[in-house]
This record gives C-alpha cells, structure tokens and sequence, in this order.
C-alpha cells in the first residue's frame, strides 16, 4: 500500500508539474525528438501499436485472460488483471479531467480529441500487460519460456510508450504519468487481489506461497 501511494503521488505531481508549465521545454523536446525519426516503416508500425492498444483492446485482451483463468479455477489473477484495468482507467479519466491539459497540437499523425495527462495507452500498457509480465515471472513456467515472453511483453510496452511520442499525440510527462500511475493500479490490483481472493485458493499471483 505504501508503495502505491507514493507511486500515486508521483503521478498526481507529475500531473500538476505539467499544468503549470514547469517541464515545458523537455515535454517539447521529448515530442519533436521522437518527431524527427519518422520513416515509412516505423510511421506504419507505430500507428498499428496505437490503433490496438487503446482502452478497448485493453479491455478485451484483459477480458479473454480473465475467462481463461477463471475456467482453471484461478480466482487471484483475473480478480488482479481486472482490479488493474478498473483503477486505471478511473484514474485516466479524473485526471484529464481535473487536469484538463491540451496535447500537442504541431506534430499529430493521428487525430486524438482527449486531455493529454496522463496518457491512458501508457498507464493501461503497465495496468494490464505490466501485470501480465509480473504473473509470468512468478509463474512455474519454464525460465526460458518466461524469459522469452517477458522480453516481447516487455518490448511490446516500450513499442506503446514511444508510439505516444511518435505520433505527436502525447507530450513526455503524460507518457511516464501514465507509466507511474499504470505500475501504480497494478500494485495495488495485486495487493487487493491477495487479501480478497478465494481462501480456497492456495496459490499466489502465478506461483505458490
């Protein structure tokens, strides 16, 4: 608990650093950095990292791996993933409404209407595929199946944190605000799912006691 409220908190700050300006610069820097490496190939790779890693894919890749786990009576992990999902997706939209600040509105390849901070791809990248990462390494899987699937994972996130900057829809501190407060709902999915799960099931998140 006490990890996620200062990880909570540091999101909450980040968020009010950047309404008033205060990163304004490295947020400009950041955005026409990852602006000037445009090409053909990553332009198409980056729009598709976009297009199938919003909220609804979130949603529903998270739904699928639910149901899976149900169906194997495991009640720790799709009670976590979905706690996860819940939190962020709360937060996202509370705080782009409190905060209410404008993206950039120079470099956009894609249309995106919402408040910048934070950014909802990057805190659901961390609420749902971070989380996926955590029970894969505390799983029984074989240590090279589980390396393997945590080093896609892992770059799949790097893929949707950068894709923001990219494509001139988010500035940096919404990237790593999402981020924190995405790592944030999972930690504290985890904890609830610990204490609130089935005492039937005898098992930690993705491995034994």
């Amino acid at each position: 608990m006490l990890i996620f409220i200062i990880l909570f908190g540091v999101g909450i700050f980040l968020g009010f650093v950047e309404k008033e300006g205060w990163m304004y610069q490295l947020n400009m820097s950041m955005v026409k950095g990852a602006s000037s490496m445009r090409n053909g190939v990553m332009t198409s790779y980056f729009e598709m990292v976009a297009k199938y890693t919003g909220t609804v894919y979130d949603i529903a890749v998270g739904l699928v791996i639910v149901v899976i786990w149900a169906l194997l009576k495991k009640w720790k992990e799709p009670l976590a993933l979905f706690l996860s999902l819940l939190f962020a997706g709360l937060s996202i939209e509370i705080m782009k409404t409190l905060y209410k600040i404008a993206r950039p509105s120079f470099s956009q390849l894609t249309p995106e209407s919402s408040y910048a901070f934070p950014s909802g791809h990057s805190a659901g990248a961390f609420a749902l595929y971070g989380l996926i990462i955590y029970m894969i390494i505390k799983s029984k899987l074989p240590k090279t199946l589980s390396w393997v699937l945590t080093v896609i994972l892992s770059f799949f996130i790097a893929s949707i944190l950068y894709s923001r900057l990219y494509l001139g829809v988010h500035w940096g501190i919404d990237v790593i605000g999402g981020s924190i407060i995405g790592i944030a709902c999972a930690i504290l999915a985890v904890g609830i799912a610990r204490v609130y799960s089935k005492p039937a099931d005898k098992e930690e998140i993705g491995g034994n006691k």
